[in-house]
């Protein structure tokens, strides 16, 4: 009976892709600066490592993310980034 790769994905889990973080800035609309303040803050999901200088996302969280934030937009006003605020109080 051969054995099952655990890593193998099931039939229901989605095609996992990783992003590239240009990739990123271009499917979210953000910059360099505004995307590690916003991973930094816990706001964003946090990269994959795939080496010590390169970092991806997987596309299935980035995507749930701009979901969530679609969505929460659209009920309630956006809460005011802390980047925003402290350049407003420069």
């Amino acid at each position: 009976m051969p054995e099952e790769d655990s890593n193998a994905p099931t039939s229901n889990e989605p095609n996992l892709r990783f992003l590239r973080v240009e990739e990123v800035y271009q499917l979210v609309g953000i910059g360099r600066s505004f995307l590690d303040d916003l991973v930094r803050e816990g706001d964003f999901p946090a990269p994959v490592y795939l080496s010590a200088k390169t970092r991806v996302w997987i596309e299935a969280e980035v995507l749930a993310w701009m979901r969530a934030k679609a969505s929460s937009s659209r009920t309630r006003p956006p809460a005011t980034h802390k980047v925003q605020r402290r350049r407003e109080l420069a």
